[in-house]
């Protein structure tokens, strides 16, 4: 993790930093305070948006998902894909394809840290990686399919943190 034991960072991606990223900015925080304190001290999340403006609130209905599920955005604003948060991070997570080539084409340098959320860590099928679906402005079942993928994810991902001693 480097000099000072610098927090691990991670930067959630999706396009405008008001629906995926900003609710899986705050399931990370709150999985983390939930099932595994210890590692708070090790780990810092951040979200930014490709498309993103600064300030935006996270929208109603992703707030509300949030609360249903035990944590609050009510603090979000959204942020702007940045070199600074470039930088910072040691994995910068995507939710789609379009995603990653944007900032691969923005951050070139940036490369070896720059995945979609499944490829991150990914120990099966390449086959099997696939995209975190967008619920914006869709129904109830598009939010429960998001809610299943994100919650997965971010298991699967803590678990080989850890694994891999980051964590």
């Amino acid at each position: 993790m480097g000099l000072f034991n610098k927090k691990f960072t991670i930067v959630v991606v999706c396009k405008a930093n008001i629906t995926r990223s900003a609710y899986l900015h705050g399931y990370m925080d709150y999985y983390l305070r939930e099932h595994m304190p210890y590692a708070r001290k090790k780990i810092r999340i951040l979200s930014a948006g490709v498309k993103a403006r600064t300030g935006g609130s996270a929208s109603q209905v992703v707030k509300h998902v949030a609360k249903l599920n035990g944590f609050s955005l009510r603090g979000h604003g959204s942020d702007p894909m940045s070199r600074k948060l470039v930088k910072e991070a040691d994995v910068i997570l995507v939710m789609e394809q379009w995603q990653k080539d944007n900032l691969l084409e923005r951050f070139p340098k940036a490369a070896e840290k720059i995945f979609r959320m499944m490829e991150y860590l990914w120990s099966g099928e390449p086959e099997d990686i696939r995209d975190i679906p967008d619920p914006t402005g869709q129904n109830t079942a598009d939010y429960e399919e998001f809610i299943e993928a994100a919650h997965a994810e971010v298991d699967r991902i803590f678990r080989e943190l850890g694994r891999e001693g980051i964590i």
